[in-house]
């Protein structure tokens, strides 16, 4: 990141003290009930393979991750090593059992259409069978699953390839793709709602015949999204032409894929709210992941209509549509940019400037279109490789979530991207977004020395401060933000002298 003591400054002139009478009684009153993390199928796990170890193509991401571990050219723009790729699937256990051991009590993730759907009118229910085993331990381990039924990758069979082997047309381009997410999500709700293979799945895995009881009666899963930022299909895929189908400033089709992203969302919530409610769930709740940048300049409010309020709001409508509202929030966008000065950037090459106070406005902007209705940050996070400035921005964040529910606004949850290094897309694995490395998961957590903090000890203080706010809980998380804070304040003056 660059260093811009001047933004130090700005951010932190308005003091806060996690500690305050003020903030333990708001938070007694209005507690936000979930602190977690998220992550999704192919950025944890970014291959599957066959019986003879071979990586399988079953969407497109595969498709071009592989092509980038073959040395050709790809639209991973860096290049990946297959020994560094986590795996999820195999350390499945090690990653709940630390997202408990730092205090969490929601773990979201996600499904995958090409892999669940390799073939027109196949269903993986060996693979679907895993999915289940992931969620038990989930909610073995005391934590409430979040699932993400489309999370962007595309059936490698819906694409259209041109004749040098290059997508020429994505799966929502494909004619039929709606006919195929029906059945895709036909067999995924079917699946979980079938109480014979929601057992038999259990009993592989060993779990005890009580709690498979316990599951069955109540469901595997309380909260859906349906379709995780359809911005970032649309946006990067048909404009800026940096995620399949690779298209520039394409808004015809643009607005053509939009509207069966609206229609594979409306699918989803009917088939679930119409099925799952017969395994005993309580009433499954189904939201969009909306990710909008705060917008500021002479034209933010113009894009802050047309991009943040009028894609959501094409999913949200008048609210109906949805059971929560989901904020996916990572910086903010000043429009037009004229300048860099008094701002911090990441070392994410897409986004622009980290500013935790976008989320308040955010926040409030959200509250104000749907009144009344409960909203998830169901993520935010930040790339840093040295660790040194992600403690202090996420809890500088969380203050001014604090200070959106002092506002009024009903903050049902909190997921922080990502508890595990994972798979950034076309950044590969080189933009480090994780609180752990994969290999840490095996070890047991190691504390850091007086002065200093780890971007897991900070959210550690969060999740115990939110979940369990106390005088004791709140006071921790105060002591932890004013180390984060100097750490943070160091960083900045020593990247600033090494320039």
């Amino acid at each position: 990141m660059e260093g811009n003591p001047t933004f130090f400054q700005e951010s932190t002139s308005k003091k806060f003290d996690f500690s305050s009478p003020e903030v333990l009684e708001l938070l007694k009153r209005k507690k936000i009930e979930f602190v977690g993390t998220a992550t999704s199928d192919f950025q944890a796990d970014p291959f599957t393979y066959d019986e003879h170890g071979k990586p399988l193509v079953t969407n497109d991401w595969e498709f071009e991750l592989l092509k980038n571990l073959e040395g050709k050219k790809s639209g991973i723009q860096v290049q990946q090593t297959k020994e560094h790729l986590p795996n999820f699937f195999t350390h499945k256990e090690l990653y709940v059992k630390r997202s408990l051991e730092i205090g969490q009590n929601m773990f979201r993730f996600s499904l995958d259409f090409g892999r669940l759907c390799p073939k027109e009118g196949s269903f993986n229910r060996t693979l679907m069978a895993e999915y289940v085993k992931v969620l038990a331990h989930i909610k073995a381990h005391g934590q409430e699953p979040m699932l993400t039924i489309y999370h962007w990758p595309m059936p490698y069979f819906l694409l259209k390839m041109s004749s040098d082997g290059a997508i020429e047309a994505g799966g929502w381009e494909h004619p039929t793709v709606l006919r195929h997410y029906r059945f895709y999500i036909k067999n995924v709700v079917e699946y979980l709602a079938d109480e014979t293979e929601i057992r038999r799945a259990l009993t592989e895995e060993s779990f005890d015949k009580k709690f498979i009881d316990k599951v069955i009666a109540g469901g595997l899963v309380q909260y859906f999204i349906s379709v995780n930022e359809p911005e970032s299909v649309l946006l990067p895929g048909y404009l800026a032409g940096v995620f399949p189908p690779y298209k520039k400033w394409k808004m015809g089709l643009l607005m053509k894929v939009l509207g069966r992203l609206v229609e594979a969302h409306d699918i989803t919530y009917h088939a679930i709210k119409e099925n799952l409610w017969k395994m005993g769930n309580p009433g499954p709740k189904v939201g969009v992941a909306h990710a909008w940048p705060y917008f500021d300049g002479i034209l933010g409010d113009v894009a802050h209509s047309i991009i943040n309020k009028g894609i959501s709001g094409r999913f949200e409508r008048e609210g109906e549509t949805t059971d929560f509202l989901a904020l996916q929030y990572y910086f903010r966008m000043s429009v037009p940019n004229f300048s860099r000065n008094n701002k911090l950037y990441g070392e994410h090459p897409k986004f622009s400037d980290i500013y935790p106070q976008g989320i308040l406005e955010n926040l409030k902007k959200m509250r104000t279109l749907y009144p009344g209705k409960e909203i998830f940050i169901s993520e935010f996070g930040f790339s840093e490789s040295e660790g040194q400035q992600r403690p202090f921005l996420s809890m500088e964040t969380v203050r001014y979530i604090i200070e959106a529910i002092k506002d009024g606004v009903p903050v049902k949850g909190i997921l922080f991207w990502s508890m595990v290094n994972n798979m950034e897309w076309a950044w590969g694995m080189q933009q480090r977004f994780g609180l752990f490395d994969e290999h840490e998961l095996m070890k047991p957590l190691q504390y850091s020395a007086p002065g200093a903090i780890k971007g897991w000890e900070a959210w550690q203080a969060v999740a115990n401060a939110l979940t369990k706010p106390s005088p004791e809980t709140l006071g921790h998380l105060q002591k932890q933000y004013l180390v984060a804070k100097s750490q943070f304040e160091n960083s900045l003056f020593s990247k600033k002298e090494a320039s």
